[in-house]
């Protein structure tokens, strides 16, 4: 009742203050009276909005009926009005359709029979190699080329080569565009190396000469080159490389020029680069791998035992474990 009533009030003061506006006083009488009085109507009508709002509106009183009196203040004759009606709308006419944050979707059906384990391929090396040598399906030996991806390299390109030489033409060919598909990455990514090299205007000379180095021992880590192509890609790593440790002393570059030489068969070499790799500062679990290998080639033994101990003492891979409880 008494929101009426102020509601009323409001209204007339309204009211009054535009026919005080119109009437003939002084402008500058006329135009304070009406302030005065829409002021008043303002305020009324405010405490009269306050109750309506929502709960969550209401939490800072002040501030609220601030905005509400504000907002009707500044703009005379329909500001109240449209407040007024904005409040009474939302509480009166609520939205009747809300939007659905979910889908709503059916159960799935289940399969209608069990699924075939045969047709599952089994992505381990192991598991390949027995399907590309003993499975008679065709189709099972295409899916195990196409799930070499998930390997590492290395151990895809050796299994591709297996493939090389599978009766059936589409095996093959399969196997061949996948080989092909990756050297001509590491082929593309060497010659773009070059032609950076060769311009003069190149920034950082020493980073594309290792990086180069580093792509042609892959070309041959992974077995993409075989013969006198592999021979010149280690080469010319090697070359490489001897520029970067004459130049610059990083134990990468010295361990990366071991490996060359030790796939070369350049024992004292290699050595000699494991040496200064470890000089550098190169982590002892990243070397005594390669020391035990030279040491094996060059018939020690016991110094074998004694890398592999050394090694024993981090977390070597489990190829490496294997070794050292063959040996130890």
């Amino acid at each position: 009742m008494s929101g009426t009533w102020l509601t009323l009030l409001a209204l007339a003061l309204e009211t009054g203050g535009i026919a005080g506006l119109i009437s003939g006083l002084p402008p500058s009488m006329a135009l304070a009276s009406y302030l005065s009085a829409h002021a008043l109507a303002c305020g009324l009508l405010t405490l009269v909005l306050l109750p309506l709002l929502p709960s969550r509106y209401r939490g800072r009183t002040l501030l609220t009926a601030l905005f509400l009196f504000t907002l009707q203040f500044a703009i005379p004759f329909v500001g109240s009005l449209g407040v007024f009606a904005g409040v009474l709308l939302a509480l009166y006419l609520p939205r009747t359709i809300r939007d659905i944050p979910w889908q709503e979707v059916g159960i799935p059906e289940l399969p209608f029979q069990p699924v075939d384990m045969d047709q599952q391929i089994i992505y381990s090396e192991g598991g390949l190699r027995q399907v590309l040598h003993e499975a008679g399906s065709i189709d099972k030996r295409l899916k195990a080329l196409l799930a070499t991806r998930q390997m590492t390299d290395r151990d895809a390109v050796e299994l591709l080569r297996e493939a090389l030489k599978d009766p059936a033409d589409d095996v093959r060919l399969l196997a061949y565009s996948m080989l092909e598909q990756k050297e001509k990455a590491l082929a593309s990514q060497a010659r773009r190396l070059q032609l950076a090299l060769e311009d003069p205007e190149s920034k950082n000379p020493s980073r594309l000469k290792r990086r180069l180095a580093q792509v042609w021992w892959e070309m041959s880590y992974l077995g993409l080159a075989q013969g006198s192509l592999r021979s010149y890609y280690l080469e010319s790593a090697r070359k490489l490389l001897l520029e970067l440790t004459a130049a610059l002393a990083m134990h990468n570059d010295w361990r990366l020029l071991g490996r060359v030489e030790l796939t070369l068969g350049n024992t004292i070499a290699a050595k000699s680069a494991f040496e200064n790799a470890l000089a550098r500062g190169a982590p002892q679990e990243l070397i005594l791998p390669y020391q035990a290998e030279v040491a094996f080639l060059e018939r020690d033994f016991q110094k074998v035992r004694f890398c592999l101990a050394s090694l024993a003492h981090y977390r070597p891979h489990q190829n490496v474990r294997t070794v050292i409880e063959g040996w130890l």
